[in-house]
């Protein structure tokens, strides 16, 4: 009888103990148990904060990623800015040394060929069937050389001209 009683009471146990299981069980199917509760709210807290925390991260990165962006494309304008100033300069001192270089050449050139159009030939008589050469006023030249030969011819009829002159 004792062992009839034990056996009862030891079923009975189990089966309050199944219920209980059941009900917890259900209560963490539904989102109600306490001792899950808490740690799914840590949990909760937790994943929410970490969110939080990446949105911000992505934010500030994005902002990081616009103002190197936005720096390289500023360093990128002032060298272009600078680039062609440079080539700007370049070119008008390039004009400016071409131009004071035709202007002595002009004045070299009116000089000598004022020199050279008052020699003792226009004096000379011409044929019947000659007309009088047509007289230039100023030198005509195609610069077909490059400008270290014109330089280099220059001088040497300065020099033919100056012993021209001494020798007359």
């Amino acid at each position: 009888d004792l062992e009839k009683q034990f056996a009862i009471l030891r079923e009975q146990l189990y089966q309050e103990r199944i219920n209980q299981v059941d009900m917890e069980i259900t209560e963490i199917r539904n989102g109600k148990s306490k001792e899950y509760l808490a740690p799914l709210q840590r949990l909760s807290e937790n994943m929410h904060t970490r969110l939080e925390v990446a949105g911000i991260l992505r934010r500030l990165r994005m902002e990081n990623i616009s103002h190197k962006y936005e720096s390289e494309e500023q360093a990128a304008r002032q060298n272009y800015e600078s680039e062609k100033q440079l080539s700007k300069d370049m070119i008008y001192d390039e004009l400016i040394d071409k131009i004071r270089r035709l202007e002595e050449d002009r004045h070299n050139v009116d000089i000598s060929w004022a020199d050279w159009g008052t020699s003792a030939r226009t004096s000379k008589v011409r044929g019947p069937g000659r007309k009088k050469a047509v007289t230039v006023s100023g030198p005509y030249i195609v610069y077909m050389l490059t400008e270290e030969d014109i330089m280099e011819d220059w001088k040497i009829i300065r020099k033919a001209l100056k012993r021209a002159g001494s020798t007359t």
